[in-house]
């Protein structure tokens, strides 16, 4: 909680001298609030002399005046609050200003509400918590805080232009202080210059004890340079640090100490990515039981052997507090064998891959053929199926047991897996069959901006898709393309065939279903396709379709769809927007 220290006394004046009496009648507070009664000689008149020396008091009265002022202000309702009260909203104040890597870091811009009057500069100057903000960039106002902060907990900031000539004394000041410094931010060419070491003026810092730190960023300047291991910090030994941020860097054993680390960034260049074997990953990960947020750019994994036939699979590492991964730009392969080793039964999970194919045909995708017990991809309720045929991409995304998730898969240049719309049937079936989706109660197929015919679809390839979602409910149908091969017409001949052995429908408590820009399908064949299923005992209690024959109708009674009324409870012509899963923005680093 934030204190001050006892505020000093307003100090009083001294007892008025013994002078004559006329100066002291002339004098009196009466006389002063009433100019009317001053009697002072030749007044507005022509230069005379002032035998009271009444005119070399306007000094004493000035101060009179102010000590007046911060009276009337302490009667103001506002001094009502106690010191530690309004010390309390001024750090929250300043909590907008805490903002390492902002240019006004560490200018004490914040000290206009000092200027207000007497009592709030007295409160701030003597409040340790707001003079927290150290940057070389500014070394009058960085000395200042170490003076005035106390013993409060500090944020130390490198400037990137530091070098040192302008910043020794700082560095040196903090190097006494590093007990309490509980954010430190470097710019990562200090770490890694042009010679590969760190740099003359941090260099007794960084191998300095720091055994409060919370927060460790390297953060990045440039674009040139090489990434690069970080070199042990601080001895390695850092028991309370909780965040890592590094950019053109990445963790090894022994660098940090992982044992309190809620947050690991590992970010690499465009040009020049990170490479990290998988197994030291895994390392990092078993050494931080309460991480919670893993987020990588521009970095790849690469694998380790795998096990031979007969040595044990290797162990399970359990992350109950892991509520975030966030990986980009991955090996399909790699992403599936990190996901396989981890139980993350809590977990947002948004992952990038390079689609890839095995010897036998099947793809991989980033996710394990089979999910552990308690598997945050366990019993998914919604799921989103969106090509990008175009780009060669496919968005998969969705909500399981509560926590959000995407797979963003696409077929890298120069493979030979063939263009998505070829793949595109076989791939999702894939999907079904490695997803938990017995649970799945919304579906949304969509294809995007894309002229070409899909040709991987077919209707035994849907039926065995569907077969998969025995809890479907709602099925939304989403195209913006010419051709419709794959899409609607083939999905609702696959719902309208009964099975060859068991005679029954697929998807039996389907009770909706939204369609846009179907160029296929008349009202006559989705009053037969509801009418078959209605026979069946699965009636559809809701179809909203959104299709160019109707774009210009405003009133149903227009149009030939109220037959459908007969066996479908509602129809519509306004299918709803379907939102796309919602992640967290990426913070910048």
């Amino acid at each position: 909680m934030a204190t001050v220290s006892a505020l000093p006394c307003i100090p009083l004046l001294p007892p008025p001298e013994d002078t004559e009496a006329p100066s002291q009648t002339r004098l009196t507070l009466t006389h002063l609030l009433n100019p009317n009664l001053w009697d002072l000689p030749e007044w507005n008149g022509p230069h005379t002399t002032d035998p009271h020396n009444i005119a070399e008091k306007v000094d004493s009265l000035d101060q009179s005046v102010a000590l007046l002022k911060r009276y009337r202000n302490s009667l103001r309702p506002i001094h009502r609050l106690s010191p530690d009260i309004l010390a309390l909203v001024f750090v929250d104040l300043v909590r907008d200003y805490d903002v390492p890597l902002s240019s006004t870091f560490g200018s004490c811009s914040w000290t206009y509400f000092a200027h207000v009057c007497y009592r709030w500069r007295a409160i701030a100057l003597a409040c340790s918590s707001l003079w927290t903000q150290v940057s070389t960039r500014y070394p009058d106002a960085a000395l200042t805080c170490l003076e005035r902060s106390v013993d409060a907990p500090l944020t130390f900031v490198v400037d990137y232009q530091a070098n040192v000539t302008n910043s020794k004394d700082i560095v040196d000041r903090i190097l006494t202080q590093m007990s309490r410094v509980h954010r430190i931010y470097i710019p990562w060419m200090h770490l890694h210059g042009d010679d590969g070491n760190v740099s003359q003026l941090l260099s007794t810092l960084i191998d300095a004890p720091a055994p409060n730190l919370e927060t460790f960023h390297l953060y990045h300047v440039r674009n040139d340079g090489k990434c690069f291991a970080l070199p042990p910090i601080f001895g390695g030994n850092t028991p309370r640090l909780s965040s890592l941020k590094l950019c053109y860097s990445y963790p090894r054993m022994g660098c940090v100490t992982y044992t309190n680390l809620k947050e690991l960034y590992i970010r690499g260049r465009k040009r020049d990515l990170i490479t990290m074997e998988l197994s030291q990953l895994l390392q990092i990960l078993e050494a931080a039981p309460v991480l919670e947020v893993l987020l990588t750019v521009k970095a790849r994994f690469i694998m380790n052997d795998q096990p031979e036939d007969g040595e044990q699979p290797p162990r399970q590492i359990r992350l109950d507090n892991l509520r975030r991964i966030d990986i980009a730009r991955c090996s399909a392969s790699v992403t599936t064998s990190l996901l396989s080793r981890l139980i993350i039964p809590n977990c947002h999970l948004r992952i990038s891959v390079w689609l890839e194919r095995r010897s036998d045909f099947r793809f991989l995708f980033g996710i394990p053929d089979s999910l552990s017990e308690g598997h945050s991809l366990r019993n998914i309720r919604k799921l989103q199926v969106a090509y990008r045929s175009a780009a060669g991409g496919v968005i998969i995304g969705g909500m399981a047991g509560g926590h959000p998730f995407q797979v963003i898969a696409t077929v890298a240049q120069g493979t030979d897996i063939g263009d998505m719309p070829t793949v595109s049937g076989p791939l999702l079936l894939h999907i079904a069959k490695t997803l938990d989706l017995s649970q799945l109660e919304e579906f949304t197929i969509a294809e995007t901006q894309y002229y070409h015919p899909h040709i991987g679809f077919s209707k035994e390839i849907w039926q065995q898709v569907l077969t998969q979602m025995s809890s479907l409910r709602t099925l939304h149908i989403r195209l913006q393309n010419i051709t419709d091969s794959g899409f609607c017409r083939v999905i609702l001949s696959a719902l309208s065939t009964p099975d060859a052995i068991t005679g029954k429908l697929t998807c039996p408590l389907l009770e909706t279903i939204t369609v846009v820009d179907d160029k296929t399908w008349s009202s006559l064949q989705w009053w037969r396709f509801a009418k078959a299923r209605k026979a069946q005992g699965h009636a559809l209690k809701r179809l909203s379709l959104c299709m160019p024959h109707y774009e210009n109708v405003e009133d149903m009674a227009d149009t030939d769809l109220t037959e459908l009324r007969e066996v479908v409870e509602n129809v519509d012509l306004d299918p709803p927007d379907i939102p796309d899963v919602e992640f967290p923005n990426n913070p910048v680093w």
